[in-house]
């Protein structure tokens, strides 16, 4: 086998174990829509997370909150309405679904795929989010087997 076959096998084998990672992490992250200050994409005030139940810290292992059915909803002076689709037309561009995957694997500094306790406190202080007890909480509520690990599975699991 030459050294050009190996690489490209190499490199198929690295593809189809991506597109198994990613078949396993569908979740999505719901953070506000850039395109509103403070509301979500229904009119709801971001808390800074858009999800119908509750998101994990980092805004993952959730379901999104959408436009309600048959309408278009805008922020203007920090007051959120909805408008009918056919009464107004109001074009956007969703950029803020992104996969927990890809947030996990942003958070994973040392790249071993799993998150140890200090690249969550390092994630968090990014956040601004500084206080031990806050720190501890948050970290102990995500790793749910508690082995001072947050695996794929428990970044985006709905808790």
């Amino acid at each position: 086998m030459s050294l050009l076959e190996r690489k490209l096998l190499q490199l198929t084998l690295l593809f189809v174990i991506w597109l198994v990672v990613i078949e396993t992490a569908n979740g999505e992250c719901c953070r506000r829509p850039k395109y509103f200050k403070t509301h979500c994409k229904d009119c709801a005030s971001a808390t800074p997370c858009c999800g119908v139940k509750s998101c994990n810290i980092f805004c993952c292992g959730c379901k999104c909150r959408t436009e309600p059915s048959g309408k278009h909803c805008c922020e203007r002076e920090g007051k959120c309405r909805c408008f009918n689709a056919k009464r107004k037309r109001h074009v956007t561009y969703d950029t803020t679904d992104i996969s927990a995957y890809l947030t996990y694997i942003g958070l994973d500094i040392n790249k071993n795929g799993m998150m140890e306790q200090f690249e969550f406190n390092k994630a968090l202080e990014h956040m601004h989010i500084t206080d031990n007890m806050t720190l501890h909480r948050h970290c102990s509520i995500m790793d749910e087997d508690k082995d001072g690990l947050i695996t794929l599975e428990e970044f985006n699991r709905e808790k």
